[in-house]
């Protein structure tokens, strides 16, 4: 059989939004691994900021950050935060479109506003994963707090599309933004990230890949948004899960079933890899 590079997201797609994996799930993954296949997290979180639970499971590596930190066993391959200069630029234009955002970095993220709506946490469950990954993720610092650490990115909660084009518009080609499709239109924050445009998981996926010598057609990845979209392209087999955006679905090589409903493991079992 051969083996190949498997990527896996978290937030909607190896678990579910504050929850711990599936033990069906985890036992797929682990049974790929046990199996001579390589297991990857692909995740738009810092590395500090896996839980757990996922971390139990048994990995060779992960791609954190959304690309900008990547790791191959304990040898870091790449780490690529954003210049000082293009994380002012970044909150400039958010502060210009009065738009809540927060800086990520390596093992702290820190938001702009001290506190949020209280209609942004009171209905976490119609939003898009990222959005209710960024709402339970929220801590105390905040922007008087920052030291200058590395950020990787710059997460943000909008109000509605026209603030996040407007916030595009602003930005030069250098910056990638994008927004995650909430379940229920009535959800009061759109959530999205801007990044650097030369630093994504399909990026990556390819390092990892030429790291162990494989095609990236050797690889399969799963994921369930739009910070997915490279990773998903760049594998030789793009899943997305069934409750994923139809943005990603449209990519994707694959729709696979939800999270709720173990996808990962019932495409592992389907590709004959478990």
């Amino acid at each position: 059989m051969e083996k190949n590079l498997l990527f896996f997201d978290i937030d909607g797609t190896l678990a579910c939004p504050g929850q711990n994996p599936s033990e069906r799930t985890v036992s797929a993954i682990r049974r790929a691994r046990a199996k001579g296949h390589k297991v990857f997290l692909g995740t738009g979180r810092s590395k500090a900021s896996v839980p757990e639970a996922v971390w139990e499971i048994g990995f060779d590596g992960g791609i954190y950050s959304a690309g900008g930190h990547v790791e191959a066993g304990s040898s870091v391959l790449s780490d690529r935060s954003m210049t000082a200069e293009m994380v002012r630029t970044i909150c400039t234009a958010m502060e210009t479109v009065n738009m809540e955002f927060s800086l990520e970095c390596a093992s702290k993220n820190y938001r702009r506003s001290p506190e949020l709506s209280a209609a942004a946490l009171s209905d976490m469950s119609g939003g898009s994963t990222e959005l209710q990954r960024i709402l339970a993720s929220m801590d105390r610092n905040t922007l008087k707090d920052y030291q200058g650490e590395p950020v990787y990115k710059v997460t943000f909660l909008a109000r509605s599309i026209e603030q996040i084009e407007t916030l595009a518009n602003s930005l030069d080609e250098r910056f990638k933004v994008v927004h995650f499709s909430n379940l229920m239109q009535s959800s009061a924050w759109i959530a999205g990230e801007v990044s650097d445009r030369l630093v994504h998981k399909g990026l990556a996926l390819k390092e990892l890949c030429a790291y162990y010598g494989k095609s990236p057609a050797q690889s399969i990845a799963f994921g369930d948004s739009m910070n997915d979209a490279e990773m998903l392209l760049a594998a030789g087999i793009g899943v997305a899960m069934g409750d994923a955006e139809e943005r990603v679905k449209e990519l994707a090589d694959q729709v696979c079933e939800s999270c709720q409903e173990d996808g990962i493991a019932c495409t592992l079992e389907r590709m004959g890899l478990i």
